[in-house]
């Protein structure tokens, strides 16, 4: 799991788009902000909510039709693209997949005069900076050559530190952590079944603590090894700097350096790839069992919250939001519980008491019991999936009780096959083989004597869950949407005014987001507002407790009862949060998608209109750029020769970028007789297939 987790922050290709983009790069509400220890599990939060915002917009491209890319580029491309030199033999097994997932954390920022800038991590500097590359001195001819060297060496100094591997070994410290204390604060309030979370809890973090101290001594090892190695790119740099303003002389020593930083790259990708094998399956664990918990304290707080209570003996299993489905407008909505005994359906939801022209201007939350019925009453039940795209799960039950009959619940986010299974098992008592029976270590047992330096660090903790339980990262996160809104209409008058004359729509479609967002806003911030007052109450509770614990501070066996329900109550408290966030997600994470969406297919043109106006031809009068992209022609019986595939609104056009510039391949589009598309199952790589018609210099070309 690490390792594929990193590939989403590596590029696995030797063809770079390095120089600094002229566009002001935006920071993506997906990209996760350096953050305190604790911070692990919502990092881990964000990667997975990133991954179903992607799978969710492809689905919705594929369905009207539209090719907008969801991956920016990470940088203009480049003029001149390194060699690679395969042999036929090698081709397909050498070929690396693709970069997927989010873009990488934006790199290290640079002085116009070069050298290193603010933006350089501690971990690069213990690397060894380099010796600075006089980037302004540049000829004109190969400025963008050396700016692209100047961001390869940046990038490298940077990754030489390992410093992404110290960032994963404190982000599974924290995730462990918050597993342990989110699994003792679920059996305390009396969550009892799936008897495994103890098993996997105590058995990934006994395995991280017998490696852990090895681990950090192989990255401090593969770090120093690197210093040393990596020196001698000082030499080059040197020898560089001496002839920039010659530029037959530069062109030769800019591709030896980048060899050399190609070839360090992949001694640190290989050296990380084998650290990450050491603790990748304990992440994945850690990570899994924190999903888990997670959910689990969101069901607790649904019943702490409920109209109804559970009987003497009553345990419940799972509970989820769920719409009684009468298919109508007006179904109930509210939430689906399983215990044990029963199976109840509470109503929760706002309903409108005014209305001002279709605005709803008062409301009053709805809270009852609709449902409560014996599992032996239950005489079938079964999962349906519904919806285009077959991801509307459905639950069907059929009641002995005539007046209820068969009703059909709408599952939102759970699975209706595993709760069709969980009835099964909790009507015929299977259920209790999965149930806790309470043995094993305990989290105090983990953590050893309490000292005063362990309250001072919960004293830390509680300041920094204030933070979190005001939602100050989503507040964040509609401040950052606004300003990416506000900024698509001074972007598409930018796009038009540098020649890009397609998409006539794009005007039309910034105007709707515009209209839109005031609405938007309002309903999250409202939404924002209520669970922060939510919060702030379970928040001056533990506030409370953590100053009757400092009281304690010199009374360690008195303080420990005290200090282990406190870490209780954060882990608690964390889960609510998250639970918080995603609630006001809601409001806006659809429009959020779009403005995103867009946004990525403005860096794109941008990207392509970099690309045409350091190409070797020009565009017609009349001609516009569609697209473009880094694209390996394949001849028959050839190298394989690297450069960049356009499509205009009038040809297609391939450009050779390894040392001179040269268009090999122009053709108008009427002369395009097919196009088909293949992919490499087991590297993941993308072909495309162009056949032109028979008069034309090349008859088909194949692409990588």
């Amino acid at each position: 799991m690490a390792a594929r987790k990193r590939s989403s922050r590596r590029v696995h290709r030797k063809i770079r788009t390095s120089r600094p983009a002229r566009r002001k790069t935006r920071v993506s509400r997906r990209v996760a902000r350096p953050r305190a220890v604790r911070r692990g599990v919502n990092l881990k939060r964000s990667r997975v909510r990133n991954l179903k915002r992607q799978g969710a917009r492809q689905r919705a491209n594929k369905l009207v039709k539209r090719s907008r890319p969801i991956i920016r580029p990470k940088a203009p491309p480049k003029r001149v693209m390194a060699r690679r030199n395969l042999k036929a033999s090698e081709k397909k097994m050498s070929r690396r997949p693709r970069r997927v997932g989010p873009p990488p954390s934006p790199r290290m920022e640079r002085r116009a005069g070069g050298g290193l800038g603010v933006g350089v991590t501690a971990a690069a500097v213990a690397a060894g900076a380099f010796l600075a590359l006089k980037t302004n001195s540049a000829h004109p001819d190969i400025y963008s050559d050396v700016s692209s060297l100047e961001y390869s060496l940046g990038e490298l100094e940077e990754r030489a530190g390992f410093s992404e591997l110290e960032a994963d070994i404190s982000s599974l410290d924290s995730t462990l952590n918050h597993a342990l204390n989110l699994l003792e604060s679920a059996r305390e309030k009396g969550y009892r079944y799936e008897k495994d979370l103890e098993e996997i809890a105590y058995d990934a973090m006994n395995r991280w603590q017998e490696i852990r101290d090895g681990v950090r001594r192989d990255v401090q090892q593969q770090a120093d090894l690197m210093r040393g190695n990596i020196s001698a790119m000082d030499a080059h740099i040197q020898r560089l700097n001496n002839v920039l303003d010659n530029p037959s002389a530069a062109m030769p020593i800019l591709g030896d350096t980048q060899n050399e930083i190609n070839r360090f790259m992949g001694s640190i990708r290989d050296a990380e790839n084998n650290i990450e094998g050491a603790y990748s399956d304990i992440e994945a664990k850690a990570g899994g069992l924190n999903t888990r918990l997670t959910r689990i304290h969101w069901m607790l707080t649904q019943l702490e919250e409920a109209s109804f209570e559970l009987d003497k003996d009553e345990d419940m299993v799972r509970a989820v939001v769920a719409r009684w489905d009468y298919e109508g407008k007006d179904d109930p909505e509210g939430l689906l519980f399983l215990t044990n005994q029963r199976l109840i359906f509470e109503r929760k939801e706002k309903v409108a008491t005014k209305k001002v022209l279709f605005i709803t201007t008062a409301s009053e939350l709805v809270q009852k019991m609709m449902i409560s019925q014996k599992l032996a009453n239950i005489q079938e039940n079964k999962a349906h999936s519904k919806g285009l795209f077959g991801h509307h799960d459905f639950l069907e039950a059929v009641f002995a009780d005539a007046k209820i009959g068969k009703i059909s619940f709408h599952l939102n986010g759970q699975d209706s096959e595993e709760w069709a299974r969980l009835i099964r098992d909790a009507k015929s008592g299977k259920i209790e083989e999965d149930r806790t029976t309470g043995a094993g270590l305990s989290f105090s047992d983990l953590t050893g004597a309490l000292t005063a330096a362990d309250i001072v660090e919960l004293q830390g903790e509680v300041n920094e869950l204030q933070d979190e339980m005001m939602l100050q990262d989503t507040r964040r996160e509609i401040s950052e949407l606004e300003n990416e809104v506000h900024s698509l209409e001074r972007d598409i008058s930018e796009l038009r005014s540098r020649g890009y004359a397609v998409e006539k729509s794009l005007e039309a479609d910034i105007q709707v987001l515009t209209s839109q967002w005031v609405r938007i806003k309002g309903r999250a911030e409202t939404t924002l507002e209520h669970q922060t007052r939510l919060l702030s109450e379970q928040m001056s509770a533990i506030q409370s407790k953590m100053g009757e614990l400092a009281g304690l501070t010199d009374k360690a066996a008195a303080a420990r009862p005290l200090f282990i329900q406190l870490k209780s109550a954060i882990a608690s408290a964390e889960a609510q949060a998250e639970a918080a966030e995603d609630t006001v997600l809601d409001q806006y994470d659809e429009y959020a998608d779009e403005v995103e969406s867009l946004s990525a297919h403005f860096d794109w043109i941008d990207w392509m209109l970099d690309a045409i106006s350091t190409a070797s031809f020009k565009l017609l009068a009349t001609e516009s750029g569609v697209a473009a992209v880094e694209a390996t022609w394949e001849p028959p019986g050839l190298e394989p020769e690297n450069g960049i595939l356009f499509l205009t609104d009038q040809r297609i056009l391939w450009e050779e970028r390894e040392g001179n510039f040269e268009l090999k391949i122009e053709a108008a589009v009427q002369q395009i007789v097919d196009v088909k598309e293949s992919k490499d199952e087991t590297s993941g790589d993308e072909y495309l297939t162009v056949e032109i018609e028979s008069d034309a210099p090349v008859r088909k070309a194949h692409f990588e």
